[in-house]
């Protein structure tokens, strides 16, 4: 079988929804992420900027590398807005790709004729993933920064496989937002510029997550119940898709309510250890949790005595 299409089969069995291929070489959008950094729109994400040249070309990442395998992995597009993000209710994203993705080298090791050289990439190595996905025929950039994708929409994680071999290039996918501006308009902060460049210190995913400091009172209000991300930009993109098909289950636990800010005010460390230990809500702690809670306390009872 050939390699593409062994891969191709294996990233299917492993439950991603879409896969594709492209030649290592310069990044083309590393001009626009130099902007993004030098406006200031990175807020506190200063990790962002330490080896920021490594962006330039994945070979500075991986120097054996001649191919980027990108896959996507589908969670829920539910389109309410509730408390916590769809992408956190499930597994920590980062272990659940990095392990399939060691499985789909594992997999192309033993088929390939040269030994191979793999390194993995799942959000946290300095190279511009959504770039390598629409060069790799995943989609294109949405208004609102995000991968979309023709046939499951923006509710995506992506991954990145950086290997020695030579694989044909998948063709790239036209941008079809056209006139659509949802996600623009769904954005209560107006993080999301003309440009199509976000700026994390108006994001409330940034800040419910990422900021380490106290909420700007200023922003407070429009968090309203969020209690960890946001999804009203990616929640009203057309192109998503509703059901289950194609969502690991990893991503979708079904029946396992999420914490009210009550609930989540009176956590102690062993409970919040044991409720989110090995999901995105773990990684980020329990202090800021305790934090959106009591903004989105002090939200409910003002919009409470306004009525």
């Amino acid at each position: 079988m050939p390699l593409a299409s062994l891969i191709r089969e294996e990233a299917a069995r492993l439950g991603f929804s879409a896969v594709g291929f492209a030649t290592v070489g310069p990044c083309q959008t590393f001009d626009r992420f130099q902007n993004w950094l030098s406006r200031g729109y990175a807020a506190g994400m200063d990790y962002l900027a330490h080896h920021a040249e490594l962006r330039l070309n994945p070979m500075l990442v991986a120097p054996e590398a001649k191919s980027v395998i990108v896959v996507a992995a589908r969670y829920p597009a539910d389109p309410t807005i509730s408390p916590f993000s769809n992408y956190a209710r499930g597994r920590d994203y980062h272990d659940v790709l990095r392990g399939k993705l060691k499985q789909l080298a594992r997999r192309l090791g033993a088929q390939s004729r040269v030994p191979l050289a793999a390194r993995i990439c799942v959000d946290s190595a300095p190279v511009l993933e959504r770039e390598w996905a629409v060069r790799a025929g995943l989609g294109w950039i949405g208004k609102q920064g995000s991968l979309v994708n023709p046939e499951w929409g923006c509710t995506l994680f992506i991954g990145e496989l950086l290997v020695n071999l030579k694989l044909v290039p998948s063709i790239p996918v036209p941008n079809r937002c056209g006139n659509c501006r949802r996600c623009v308009d769904a954005c209560p902060t107006g993080a999301i510029q003309p440009d199509g460049l976000v700026d994390a210190r108006r994001c409330i995913a940034y800040l419910t997550i990422e900021h380490k400091g106290a909420i700007p009172e200023d922003l407070r209000p429009f968090l309203c119940s969020s209690l960890f991300g946001c999804d009203r930009c990616t929640a009203v993109c057309p192109y998503n898709q509703a059901g289950v098909d194609a969502i690991l289950p990893e991503f979708n636990p079904v029946g396992i309510p999420m914490p009210t800010a009550e609930q989540c005010l009176a956590l102690s460390k062993a409970d919040f250890q044991q409720r989110f230990r090995g999901t995105a809500i773990y990684r980020s702690g329990l202090s800021r949790l305790k934090r959106n809670a009591t903004v989105a306390m002090a939200n409910r009872n003002i919009s409470h005595s306004s009525h």
